[in-house]
C-alpha cells in the first residue's frame, strides 16, 4: 500500500495540509472502488421449502413436515396398537417424551 503523505512529500518537497490529505484519501477511495467495481448488493432469497412427495406409497411416504425418526417409530407402534408404556420401554425413553411426540406430531398418522 502506498503511504500518501510520503508520496506527497517526495513530489512537492513539503508536508501536506489536512485538506490535501483529505483530498488524497478521497481520490484513493475512488480508485479502489473503481478497481473493485463496487460489488452490488446480493438479492435476498427465500429459504427453501421442503419438497413435497410426488407419489404416495405405503412404504416411501414422507410427511410434508419432516418428523424425526423417533416420531416415525412411535407412529408405527401406535398403528400396531402398542401401549405408550411399552413404546417408551422399547425406545428407551421416558413416557412423557412419547406423549410429547404424540401431541407434537398429532400421532398416529396414516
Amino acid at each position: 500500500m502506498v503511504n500518501l503523505t510520503e508520496s506527497f512529500t517526495k513530489l512537492y518537497g513539503r508536508r501536506p495540509t489536512e485538506e490535501e490529505v483529505a483530498a488524497l484519501m478521497k481520490m484513493k477511495r475512488e480508485q479502489e472502488g473503481w478497481l473493485r467495481k463496487e460489488a452490488a448488493p446480493k438479492p435476498v432469497t427465500k429459504p427453501r421449502q421442503p419438497k413435497t412427495p410426488t407419489k404416495v406409497n405405503d412404504y416411501n411416504y414422507r410427511w410434508p413436515k419432516r418428523a424425526s425418526k423417533q416420531a416415525q417409530y412411535i407412529n408405527r407402534m401406535l398403528k400396531l396398537k402398542i401401549p405408550v408404556s411399552n413404546i417408551a420401554y422399547i425406545l428407551m425413553i421416558a413416557e412423557n417424551v412419547v406423549k410429547a411426540e404424540i401431541k407434537k406430531w398429532e400421532l398416529p398418522r396414516d
